[in-house]
């Protein structure tokens, strides 16, 4: 489960719900949360699209970007 997922249920919202809030697509949520084809990596995206969602869910960038450790 992504950082995003666990913000945004957390939240208590669904993705359209998030997407209605942020302003981001819903496609776009979906492809964030998405483990499999059609993955997008979060860590990739624009940084006001990353502002955006955790405006929308309460949270600071840092809880819905995926930090790995090498």
């Amino acid at each position: 489960m992504s950082n995003l997922t666990r913000q945004r249920e957390a939240a208590g919202l669904t993705q359209e719900q998030l997407a209605i809030k942020s302003g981001v697509p819903l496609r776009m949520i979906q492809a964030y949360e998405c483990s499999g084809a059609g993955h997008r990596d979060i860590n990739k995206a624009q940084a006001l699209r990353v502002w955006k969602l955790a405006n929308a869910l309460g949270c600071k960038l840092g809880d819905i970007l995926e930090f790995r450790t090498v």
